[in-house]
């Protein structure tokens, strides 16, 4: 099985930044000449000095805006940007980003603060976040997490879906996609998995989902999402795999 390899090591320029494994880094420059610098924030948290250094960042007449990855989208000249970048690396944050990784991870508020909700999200995010925050992949990959079938998140509607059940378990979705024109819903690979074993099973799929490209590159080319190599392997190929795992006593982390 492919061992996963991560990189969250990039380079600003000055004028765009770079990083030698491909992943896209959210720096960019925009139409109208600013500079966008999306912060990664796995479910949409954000402790309330850390706001206050993005209010820094960007001034009392700078815009912020929250996007639909739950993350915050930074406008500012682009001669701001290295400093920017080292106010945030202060404030303990990080630069999401576009392709070739994991995205922002998506989480409702969850149990504790949801009535309905059935298990964790929130610090399952950060947990998930910790282990595959720059992971090199073939392409995006976008994670959701629900704490109830009230599905606040979609998770059919992401390449990787997690929706509580009673009792600490967890229900996994893949292969969905919510962009484009075609968007469709993923599918149901099992039910009942414990949330010591969450981690390894999506380790498991991120390896999956890169051998499959891998082996299948030539027809799918170098921006195969997780349906397009479903397409390509069969689900069976995934679901075996995460079966054989569960079975063989993943490792818990």
């Amino acid at each position: 099985m492919t061992e996963l390899q991560r990189d969250s090591n990039y380079q600003w320029t000055g004028e765009a930044v770079e990083c030698t494994s491909g992943i896209h880094w959210a720096i960019a420059e925009q139409a109208n000449g600013t500079v966008a610098i999306i912060v990664n924030s796995p479910g949409g948290i954000l402790t309330g000095k850390q706001v206050r250094v993005l209010a820094e960042i960007v001034g009392e007449d700078g815009v912020i805006k929250n996007t639909r990855r739950m993350t915050s989208l930074l406008l500012i000249p682009k001669e701001k940007v290295a400093a920017a970048l080292e106010q945030l690396q202060a404030a303990g944050l990080r630069v999401a980003n576009l392709h070739k990784s994991v995205r922002n991870i998506a989480a409702c508020p969850g149990k504790g603060f949801s009535p309905n909700s059935r298990g964790d999200t929130l610090e399952l995010a950060r947990m998930l976040d910790e282990e595959f925050y720059g992971t090199i992949l073939p392409w995006d990959f976008k994670i959701g997490i629900s704490g109830c079938p009230r599905n606040c998140t979609g998770v059919q509607c992401q390449d990787l879906g997690l929706m509580a059940e009673p009792r600490g378990k967890y229900s996994l979705w893949i292969g969905g996609t919510e962009s484009g024109m075609s968007p469709k819903h993923g599918m149901l690979v099992l039910k009942g998995i414990p949330r010591d074993q969450v981690i390894p099973v999506v380790g498991r799929i991120l390896e999956t989902y890169i051998s499959g490209a891998e082996e299948f590159k030539e027809e799918l080319g170098n921006r195969a999402r997780l349906y397009r190599v479903i397409e390509k392997t069969g689900f069976e190929r995934f679901k075996k795999a995460v079966e054989e795992l569960l079975s063989n006593g993943a490792v818990s982390k």
